[in-house]
């Protein structure tokens, strides 16, 4: 792939609940021949493997927050890494993430230091550690020509909770990360070529626990909420990742729901959608 491409894959982009079809919420991108990962949830290395990928081939993570179903694919990504049949990661696992991220990778490594031992002796491998950061806003990485912007999102109780902007070539993807309508989404996103927003969508009439219903669309986007957002920023294409849908409501019913703030373009993405940014954006299945 030339310069000025930047290749989006949706490798997951579902939440916590199980939904068949919608993995947790991972994200690849291709810049030049460098791959960074956006958050690792539930089942991104079989997702990574269905493009022709292994997760040997990617050793660039940025973590949006903590919650589990961003990071509970990190394990099996990080170790299936090692081995030659999974492409055999060179050098360091590098993870990026907020405060508390290097943290957690140390506590993996001790939670895994058995298989990692007796596998490292059985197979005649020395597992590359991992290397990895907390970070705070700013730019938090610029090599090879891309750089990434970190910045703050509004998750809470979750704190902190950060976005992302990948830049390259003069090209630009801006990732929400969960939050509720924040203004610094609305600040990065403007003029980006691609714009990946989270969303909850759902009837709290229909709930069976309208309660907790409420506690859990606190802390997300409604369609409408970002509609408005999407009007404001105006990307190239607006797209959805980390999607909720509650008490019935269809993708159909998340689209309609936006049309009513937002006209311009929009994908409701799906597992293993691949999107392309050139001077043409074009979007494709690989499932």
């Amino acid at each position: 792939m030339g310069g000025g491409v930047l290749e989006v894959t949706l490798l997951g982009t579902g939440s916590p609940i199980f939904v068949p079809g919608r993995y947790s919420i991972s994200t690849l991108i291709r810049a030049g021949d460098e791959y960074l990962l956006i958050d690792c949830g539930r089942g991104a290395g079989i997702r990574l493997h269905e493009t022709g990928l292994h997760p040997g081939q990617v050793n660039k993570l940025f973590l949006t927050h903590l919650h589990s179903d961003h990071v509970v694919g990190i394990p099996d990504f990080y170790i299936s890494g090692w081995f030659t049949t999974f492409g055999r990661r060179q050098g360091p696992f590098r993870v990026w993430g907020p405060d508390g991220t290097v943290a957690m990778m140390a506590d993996m490594d001790k939670t895994f230091e058995f298989d990692e031992r007796v596998r490292a002796a059985e197979m005649q491998i020395h597992h590359n550690a991992n290397e990895t950061h907390d970070i705070e806003p700013g730019l938090v990485f610029d090599e090879a020509g891309i750089r990434v912007t970190a910045f703050y999102v509004d998750h809470r109780p979750i704190d902190p909770a950060l976005g992302f902007k990948v830049e390259y070539a003069g090209r630009s993807v801006v990732l929400s990360g969960d939050t509720r309508p924040t203004e610094s989404v609305a600040e990065h996103g403007t003029g980006a070529d691609l714009l990946i927003h989270e969303v909850i969508c759902g009837n709290k009439e229909d709930s069976p626990d309208p309660e907790q219903f409420e506690r859990i669309i606190a802390h997300h986007t409604s369609p409408q909420q970002a509609g408005h957002i999407f009007s404001k920023t105006r990307p190239r294409l607006a797209a959805y990742s980390h999607v909720i849908l509650l008490a019935g409501v269809t993708a159909d019913d998340l689209e309609a729901q936006t049309r009513e703030t937002y006209d311009g373009p929009l994908l409701v993405g799906e597992d293993l959608t691949r999107i392309t940014v050139r001077d043409e954006i074009t979007v494709e299945r690989l499932g």
